[in-house]
C-alpha cells in the first residue's frame, strides 16, 4: 500500500491545546497579577507595612518578566520564530512530486500547498496503478493540523495520501453483440 507523507521540519511539536496557547496564558497571567498588584497598593494607602512593599515589589517583576516573555514571541509579521521558521518536505520515496527539499510556506498558503502536494500523490497512485493493470479500491487524504508550541496558532503540519489497490479481476469471458442473421435480433453472445 503506497504511503505518502509531507510533514514540516522539524518535528518537535508541542501538546498545547488551542484555547491555552502560551501568548493568551501570558496575557492572562500578567491580567491576574495586575490585578493582584492593584490590590496590594490600595492596600498600601491605608497601612504602611514593608510586607506589602515587598509584594508589590515582587508581583512587577513578575509582570516585567512576562511581558518580556510575551515581545520574544511576537515578531514584527506577527509570527513567532517556531513559525517562521517552519519548512515542509516530502517524506515519501515518489521522486515525482513537489516538495522533496525543504521548503518555506507562508502559513496562509501551507494548506493550499499542502493540498495540491497530496493531489499529486493521488494522481501519481492512480497512473502507477493503471500501468500496473491494477485497480484503485480505496483513496484518501488527511490534512494535518497541529499547535505551535512557542505561540500556540494552529498551523497545518503536513498530510498524508494511502492509496489501496489490487490486481484487477481476470475477464473469463468477453461479452460482445452479434447478430443473428436467422431472426434479425441481437443477441449477446459469451465468446
Amino acid at each position: 500500500m503506497p504511503l505518502a507523507v509531507m510533514g514540516f521540519l522539524p518535528s518537535n511539536v508541542g501538546k498545547i491545546s488551542a484555547g491555552n496557547s502560551p501568548k493568551s496564558s501570558i496575557e492572562d497571567s500578567i491580567k491576574r497579577l495586575e490585578k493582584e498588584r492593584d490590590k496590594y497598593q490600595n492596600e498600601k494607602g491605608s497601612s504602611d507595612s514593608r510586607l506589602l512593599d515587598r509584594k508589590i515589589g515582587n508581583l512587577e517583576d513578575r509582570i516585567n518578566n512576562l511581558r518580556e516573555r510575551l515581545d520574544k514571541i511576537r515578531t514584527e509579521d506577527g509570527e513567532c520564530k517556531t513559525c517562521e521558521n517552519r519548512k515542509y518536505q516530502d517524506e515519501s520515496d515518489d521522486p515525482g512530486v513537489s516538495f522533496k527539499s525543504a521548503s518555506k510556506i507562508s502559513s496562509g498558503s501551507a494548506e493550499a500547498a499542502v493540498r495540491g502536494h497530496e493531489q499529486e500523490h493521488v494522481t501519481r497512485n492512480q497512473a502507477k496503478a493503471e500501468r500496473e493493470n491494477k485497480e484503485v479500491v480505496y483513496q484518501s487524504v488527511i490534512i494535518k493540523r497541529a499547535i505551535c508550541p512557542e505561540c500556540g496558532d494552529s498551523y497545518v503540519s503536513g498530510g498524508e495520501t494511502t492509496t489501496m489497490t489490487r490486481s484487477k479481476p481476470e475477464q473469463r469471458f468477453n461479452v460482445g453483440i452479434a447478430d443473428n442473421k436467422e431472426n434479425g435480433t441481437l443477441l449477446d453472445i459469451l465468446v
